[in-house]
């Protein structure tokens, strides 16, 4: 798996300035939001079936779905978010406002990661938590679309005209 995560970093390295920011996000978050209603599907088939072959088909399509989740994550979700960070905010602000992006992040990530055990105590928990992840991603397709520019091939003074809504003279 974290040679997926790699692997997948790599190519966002390669393909987020040639086919732009949001262009990847948009492209890669409905496969996290696939595979994650696989890997719902996939626990549901491990955990509420008696029948050892449809359990067995379960783990496999468990671990398909993790490994293609992480595929599509690392391209678009992991590392692209960053790359805009740093691309939107005024210049006399990008500090402070990169600072609080990454704040929020890690207190993002500290909730998530507190609770999720706690949520996958439970076989109705290890079903449903990777529902309102996929939920999470829907949320992320309409934010991204409806929010997020595209800041690739910009210079960030114009990047800043963009997000703020001022013409460019």
């Amino acid at each position: 798996m974290a040679l997926t995560n790699a692997i997948g970093s790599t190519i966002a390295v390669f393909v987020i300035d040639n086919m732009g920011r949001r262009y990847v996000i948009l492209r890669t978050l409905p496969g996290v939001f696939t595979s994650l209603l696989f890997v719902s599907y996939a626990m549901y088939l491990s955990l509420y079936n008696e029948d050892p072959d449809w359990q067995n088909r379960g783990h496999f399509l468990f671990m398909f779905s993790i490994i293609a989740y992480l595929a599509f994550f690392s391209i678009g979700f992991s590392s692209t978010p960053w790359a805009i960070n740093s691309e939107i905010y005024p210049i006399h602000l990008i500090g402070t406002a990169v600072a609080l992006a990454t704040a929020t992040n890690w207190l993002s990530n500290f909730i998530v990661s507190t609770s999720f055990l706690t949520f996958m105590e439970t076989k109705e928990g290890k079903v449903y938590t990777f529902l309102i992840l996929a939920g999470f991603a829907v949320i992320a397709i309409i934010f991204v679309y409806y929010l997020v520019p595209e800041t690739a091939g910009r210079r960030i003074t114009k990047n800043i005209r963009l997000i703020i809504g001022e013409e460019e003279y």
